[in-house]
């Protein structure tokens, strides 16, 4: 009777969005800038499995992080971007860097303004591969979803690499008003239960950076 109370509170009260929501809160005014060097693009927006079934590309609720980059990239004319990242579950002959290429080509971006690092499968690899090609003279604007943004920076810390976040894909910004309300306009139990998996995930994530790197 316990776990089954337990289940449902963890159902119908949107533990998930408050939980989601301590992540994400920090990132949500984006501080202004005027100049960029580097738009650094962590990958995870990327669906290779159905890219490569397809012959199509696809992008999931991440896809933000490829758009905003070439936003960025056409507002500062001499910037770089530096896409990181393979995959960490590839059981085809496309990882995520091969989907970002397709999507880069498919809306005719100048190439020759990318570089493209895929070996690394994980946020820590992906950064640390960073630290080869990246200066504190220069401003490096890092493009990730918000909540994954506060393990990324710990991360970078770690590696005493400067991003300065831009955070994108947005899931709990209805928050910030402080109206209940507005949650449950939009509720849905396997959101709210994704949206807890993913907090603890990043929790466990963070917890594993301090104690272990």
């Amino acid at each position: 009777m316990i776990i089954i109370s337990i289940f449902l509170i963890f159902c119908f009260i949107p533990i998930g969005y408050y939980a989601l929501n301590y992540l994400e809160k920090d990132f949500v005014n984006q501080k202004n800038f005027q100049n960029i060097d580097n738009i650094i693009i962590l990958s995870g927006s990327e669906n290779t499995s159905l890219t490569f079934i397809t012959k199509k590309i696809n992008l999931n609720n991440g896809s933000e992080r490829l758009i905003e980059a070439v936003r960025l990239a056409n507002n500062f004319k001499n910037s770089k971007i530096i896409f990181l990242g393979g995959s960490g579950n590839n059981n085809n002959d496309l990882n995520e860097s091969d989907v970002a290429k397709k999507f880069f080509e498919s809306i005719n971006f100048d190439m020759k303004k990318i570089n493209f690092l895929p070996t690394s499968k994980n946020t820590i690899g992906n950064l640390k591969d960073l630290q080869n090609i990246v200066s504190d003279s220069q401003k490096n604007l890092l493009i990730t979803s918000g909540f994954h943004m506060k393990r990324t920076l710990v991360i970078s810390k770690k590696l005493g690499i400067n991003l300065i976040p831009y955070p994108v894909d947005h899931r709990s910004i209805l928050l910030e008003d402080n109206k209940i309300t507005n949650v449950y306009k939009d509720f849905d139990i396997a959101k709210n239960i994704s949206m807890f998996n993913i907090f603890f995930r990043e929790i466990l994530g963070i917890l594993a950076v301090k104690i272990f790197v």
